[in-house]
């Protein structure tokens, strides 16, 4: 089976511009009080945002690797749309797995159910947003 390569990289650009978004705007200042971001000084917010670097670089990695991956389903189920594609790989995938990490990952005690759903749903609409990409390609 044959992959457009292209497809990947242009869905990986997609999936990095819906991440960023969703955590720089709608979901920023929940995100930043879940973590404790809002309780820190500027400098610190700074020294941390420079220590993240090599941390997109794995990010770029892995999410080359989960557009490629959603690719191939789709190629290989060609009787379903892509986008349903994208929803089962969520449903049976990510978001059981997420909560897990939430549950038992130490999230702050009030913030489980808010990491869950704001994780889950920003990958919920990155493997559909890749899937549109990956499909028009």
């Amino acid at each position: 089976m044959e992959v457009n390569i292209w497809a990947v990289f242009a869905a990986t650009v997609a999936i990095f511009g819906v991440g960023a978004f969703w955590y720089m705007v709608p979901f920023a200042k929940i995100w930043g009080t879940i973590h404790g971001f809002d309780k820190l000084s500027k400098e610190k917010q700074k020294e941390m945002e420079a220590k993240m670097g090599p941390w997109y670089g794995v990010q770029l990695v892995v999410t080359i690797l989960s557009a490629w991956v959603l690719a191939v389903l789709i190629g290989a189920l060609p009787e379903m749309s892509a986008f349903f594609v994208a929803f089962l790989v969520w449903l049976g995938f990510v978001l059981p797995t997420t909560a897990s990490n939430m549950i038992f990952g130490g999230s702050p005690e009030g913030y489980v159910w808010h990491k869950i759903a704001i994780t889950s749903g920003e990958a919920l609409v990155h493997l559909l947003v890749a899937a549109w990409v990956i499909s028009v390609m």
